[in-house]
Formats: C-alpha cells, structure tokens, sequence
C-alpha cells in the first residue's frame, strides 16, 4: 500500500508561493573560470520553485538530489558559476513538475594572485563571484533560462571633502608663515599628498549574461578596483604601503564617484554588449571617521549608460 504523499494534499490555506526552497546548500565540485583560469571554489547555493495553490508542499529532497547530481557532471572540470546555475534552474523545472519558474544562486569566493606596488612581491587576493539563473516552464513545455554574474571587491576610497579642507589650511599656513608666493605654494602643493580619510569601500557590479555569452569575471574586478581610489593588497611592506597611500589620497573619490566610474569602465571593458544588458552597481562605504557606512546604487542598461555618457 502506497503511503500518502503529504506534499501532493490541498493546503488549509489555498494560495500560491512564488520562492520556496533550500538556502546555504555547499558543494565541493571543480573549478569556476575565472581570469580564463581555474580556480577552486566552494559555492553556496539557494535553490527555489514556485508552489501552486492546490500543492501543500514542495518535494524538498528532490532540490537537494538536482544539485547533487547536476553538478557531479562537472566535478574535476571547469565551468561557468552561472551556467552552472542555469542548469540547475533547468533541471528543477523538470524534476517539479508542478512549478511554472524556478531560481537558483551560487556565490562563492576566488583566489587571485597580485603583486605588491612597490616591492613586487605576491600577495593573493580574494573577491566574491556570485550568479543567479532564472527559469520558466512555457506553455508549450520549453524551458527558457535568464543568467546573471557578478563580482563584489573591497577597494580603499579617499574623502575628497576632508582633503580641500586641510588642502586650504596648508596653504595659507604656508603663505602666511613661510610668506612665500601663491604660485610657488601652488607648485609645492601640487608635488606634496594631502592627508584625508580613508575606507575600505566595497563594490558590486551584476549584470546579464546572454545566452552564447561568456563574461570574464576578472574584468568585472578591475571594473571594480579602477573605480576606486586605490585597491587594497593582503601583503603588504612599507614601500607598499606608502605607495597606496599615496595613489589613495592622489584619486580622491566619494562612493557616488566609484559608482559612476563603474559605469563607465564597464562600457570601455565590454564594448561588445548589447545595449539592453542590464546591470546593478553597487558601493558600500565603511566610514573611518562614523559609525554609520555610506551606500550608493544604479540600476541600468548598457544603452542608458552610453546615452548618459554622451550628454
């Protein structure tokens, strides 16, 4: 005698959900490219279908066993974190019959090698890579899947604000004490850096990946880190030290600045993208001198970033 499926019963309360599923799901599987190398990572992933009113529950062993077994065909290879989660999306549509959409995340964390500024010497640096793959179930049976990736990165922003301030008090300490010319303070001001405060901002850009279009994470790194003042390196001597800090107080930028330099560098490093590629910027700076952090966001297509550009 067949045991009653509680899942399959009518709920007490009859309406639809539209995320139910499993979150903080690891797999040790392969490698993700990245930098057009591959690199190990232990993603995370957050698995969800939609429910039907008439269903009382999901058949939630059923989510974990997709993901097992869809990526144990990628396990000792290399493959892209979202078209990983693509697959996933799709595969879940398939196993649940009943649901119309699913939605799968993966985020990890890469390991990149860089060299100090100044003494040359290797430091490895992480960002964290995340993706997400949305799937519908259409009418006729076709599954159809959107894919998003993304990088987050701490960089090191310097306040411009703070920096004219004690740039004018310099120069009239200067001029009043030294009792030197104005265009000779200019000069030795131009030559000197200014202190002002600093923080570790972080960054994050998303954006669509169409299908037959493969996005190169790293490039989305230096997105990120060019639009900062400076970036931050784990190892760090003395010489290095002094040189961040002295490209940091150089390129002083709010996180509203970071942000539109995002954008802008994300047009010169994929040309190629369509103008109807959306994206999300993101900039969180962890205030030195406050106890509160500072936010900024946009949400926009290529085409608006081009059109905005130009004006």
């Amino acid at each position: 005698m067949r045991s009653l499926d509680i899942q399959e019963t009518k709920p007490d309360v009859a309406i639809s959900l539209r995320k139910v599923g499993a979150i903080g799901i690891k797999m040790p599987i392969g490698f993700v490219s990245f930098d057009n190398k591959p690199v190990m990572v232990v993603p995370t992933f957050s698995v969800f279908i939609d429910l039907p009113a008439k269903q009382k529950g999901i058949h939630a062993s059923r989510n974990y066993e997709v993901i097992s077994e869809t990526l144990s065909r990628y396990v000792g290879k290399t493959y892209k974190l979202e078209n990983l989660c693509a697959s996933v999306a799709r595969e879940l549509l398939k196993r649940h019959r009943y649901a119309t959409r699913s939605e799968v995340k993966g985020q990890g964390q890469a390991i990149f090698e860089r060299r100090a500024p100044k003494t040359g010497m290797m430091s490895y640096e992480y960002c964290n890579i995340m993706a997400k793959a949305i799937a519908r179930k259409m009418q006729d049976g076709k599954i159809l899947a959107k894919k998003t990736v993304g990088v987050g990165v701490t960089g090191v922003t310097a306040c411009p604000c703070a920096q004219e301030i004690l740039r004018e008090r310099s120069k009239k300490a200067i001029t009043e004490d030294v009792k030197l010319a104005k265009n000779v303070v200019d000069r030795v001001m131009a030559k000197v850096p200014v202190a002002t405060h600093m923080q570790r901002t972080y960054g994050t850009v998303t954006m669509d990946v169409p299908d037959g279009t493969d996005v190169n994470a790293m490039k989305l790194v230096h997105v990120i880190e060019d639009s900062m003042s400076a970036s931050t390196v784990e190892l760090l001597k003395r010489p290095d030290e002094g040189e961040i800090v002295r490209l940091a107080v150089s390129r002083p930028r709010f996180a509203e600045d970071s942000i539109r330099y995002m954008m802008r560098n994300v047009v010169k490093k994929f040309p190629e993208l369509p103008n109807n590629i959306r994206l999300v910027f993101t900039a969180r700076s962890r205030e030195s001198i406050h106890k509160h952090d500072f936010f900024a966001q946009r949400s926009i297509t290529m085409g608006e970033i081009r059109k905005e550009l130009k004006q």
